[in-house]
């Protein structure tokens, strides 16, 4: 698929989530509750990378109002992320940041840099597919109930979104599990990383699939390693398994 193609079906892609928003009664007025837009945003950047990376999330967040419910929506990751310094915005970025550019480099834990030192890695957010299972705003905590009503509301967008964009590695943080029947995925995984954050590795139709935790809930970036280095190692047991 060409880069203007996929340009094509993306935005394509954000009015079917719009309209399947509207269609399940969930934009509202009073608040305002818009749908949050997700994909690729340098396409060009994702097509070339090898492996393509795809993150499913939970859900994102945005503002409240004075009584605490939800509001906000109507905006897409893929045009925050082309700010210069995103990878500040959130803690969790740079977890990610710091994994997909070991993955797609060959490096370890060890031979990372610091983003401060190297902000050319953040460009490695703005080449992966950023997927979340919920499009509407939400806390900052999923519920498991409430993630699981968000996946059968949004379960064929995001399977005709993985069809789309085509990864070679999926990464789930903690959404695995909503995935797994679906995918046809009954056997235990290939090999487990363990550790302090274990990675669960999984291989379907030739794609790398890693059930591992949030990156959330991981820390500061020292405090990361261990999340980081299991991801890293169960995405170097699947290439060696090929």
């Amino acid at each position: 698929m060409t880069v203007k193609e996929l340009q094509k079906k993306q935005d394509e892609m954000f009015e079917i989530i719009r309209q399947h928003a509207q269609n399940a009664g969930l934009i509202k007025q009073k608040p305002i509750i818009e749908p949050i837009y997700d994909g690729v945003t340098d396409i060009e950047g994702y097509l070339a990378s090898n492996p393509k990376i795809m993150w499913i999330l939970k859900e994102p967040y945005d503002d409240f109002t004075q009584s605490g419910k939800y509001r906000g929506g109507d905006w897409y990751f893929t045009e925050h992320f082309k700010k210069k310094d995103v990878w500040k915005d959130e803690t969790m970025w740079k977890v990610m940041i710091q994994i997909n550019y070991a993955i797609r480099n060959g490096l370890k834990w060890k031979e990372l840099d610091y983003i401060e030192n190297n902000p050319n890695m953040a460009d490695e957010l703005r080449k992966i597919a950023y997927i979340n299972v919920g499009k509407m705003p939400a806390g900052t905590t999923s519920p498991n109930n409430h993630i699981q009503e968000c996946y059968k509301i949004w379960k064929d967008i995001l399977f005709e979104q993985i069809k789309l964009y085509k990864p070679n590695v999926i990464i789930f943080g903690y959404t695995f599990e909503l995935f797994a029947e679906d995918l046809g995925i009954i056997d235990k995984p290939v090999l487990t990383v363990s550790g302090q954050w274990f990675s669960n590795l999984y291989q379907k139709d030739n794609m790398i699939l890693i059930d591992a935790f949030h990156p959330s809930r991981k820390g500061g970036e020292d405090g990361s390693h261990d999340y980081v280095t299991s991801i890293i190692n169960a995405y170097k047991k699947a290439i060696e398994k090929k």
